[in-house]
């Protein structure tokens, strides 16, 4: 074979990898902003998942502890600080030429008018781009004032429609019915009192408002005392709570929520991702965070069907309109209007 050949079979092989790629990006972003009905799902919890709300509950004097180092979010991050820094991995899926955020464009559908409150907004990436897409009013809460100062640069554009609050979420006292959506993304696994924060967004969406989760990791199918120790390593380092699609959603439903949907993305696909591998790459190296340089152990230790069937959550889930029937029974309806403060046992 000439050396013509081998360079042409060398671009054949290279540009059918790189179409391959951008397949896998395109199919998880369809399958994303196509999220499956949760009915399936979310009815009862497994062991895991009970455990998981005594052992993995984050403590007050965790409010500044973000590795096992006792580092501040800010100790961590202060090196990669500008207004386009993201280092979470939920800004995948997207399509091929598509924006970062396009899927939460999709799935918020922001219309001008609203309003929508981001809870835990990092750069204020999402917020910025959610606000330049539609007239949207937008509310962001953050620990960081370094993060705070990074979105208000960003928001001076915005003419007033975005302000950031600095404050610890699970202290946020906003008005009743004042949002038409809230988000998270990969923040909800810092709450100090999950069923109080969910509450909180209950009562602060508007009849046929919008709450959108992202989070990675979940117990779904955990199903060996092993492997919950070896992700509780992860946990006791990093301080942060795997919150699933079956546990969410079954809280979700028992606070009024209805309908709900969510999607699944496995950590076969999804660690797949650029947008992963650039960041698991950044915390590693630049970053220097001992809980990721130790994080290839802890999956060492660790079943391989359980490590790479591990999914990313996505839920979707929706406040009914005033008057519209309620699908749940009347013992959990009369628990709507309370704030949870109890782990389920």
């Amino acid at each position: 074979m000439d050396m013509a050949s081998i360079l042409l079979w060398g671009a054949v092989i290279v540009v059918g990898l790189l179409a391959a790629y951008a397949l896998l990006h395109y199919v998880l972003f369809v399958l994303v902003t196509h999220p499956k009905d949760a009915s399936a799902i979310g009815h009862e919890l497994n062991e895991f998942e009970r455990r998981q709300l005594v052992e993995w509950k984050p403590r007050a004097d965790d409010f500044l502890k973000h590795d096992d180092e006792n580092r501040t979010y800010d100790d961590v991050f202060s090196t990669y600080r500008d207004e386009e820094a993201n280092y979470s991995t939920c800004v995948f899926p997207r399509a091929p030429f598509t924006q970062p955020y396009e899927a939460e464009y999709i799935l918020l559908q922001p219309r001008d008018g609203m309003r929508f409150l981001e809870l835990g907004c990092g750069s204020g990436a999402a917020a910025d781009y959610l606000a330049s897409q539609a007239k949207i009013d937008i509310t962001c809460v953050t620990n960081s004032p370094v993060q705070a100062k990074i979105c208000e640069r960003k928001f001076a554009k915005l003419d007033g429609r975005g302000r950031v609050i600095v404050t610890d979420f699970d202290k946020l006292d906003l008005p009743a019915e004042s949002f038409d959506a809230i988000y998270a993304f990969e923040s909800i696994g810092y709450t100090k009192d999950m069923d109080a924060w969910l509450a909180r967004c209950w009562r602060m969406l508007k009849p046929g408002g919008r709450l959108l989760i992202r989070s990675p990791g979940s117990l779904d199918h955990c199903r060996s005392e092993h492997d919950f120790r070896s992700v509780t390593a992860f946990f006791d380092n990093w301080r942060y709570n795997f919150v699933g699609a079956n546990l969410l959603v079954y809280k979700l439903r028992r606070l009024g929520f209805s309908p709900i949907k969510y999607r699944r993305l496995q950590f076969w696909a999804w660690g797949l991702t650029w947008n992963f591998i650039q960041h698991m790459l950044l915390w590693k190296y630049r970053l220097k965070m001992r809980t990721f340089i130790e994080l290839e152990w802890i999956i060492w230790r660790t079943s391989k069907t359980f490590v790479f069937g591990n999914p990313y959550n996505t839920v979707l889930a929706m406040k009914p309109l005033a008057g519209a029937p309620s699908a749940l029974p009347a013992a959990a309806s009369s628990e709507q209007t309370k704030a949870h403060t109890e782990p389920t046992r």
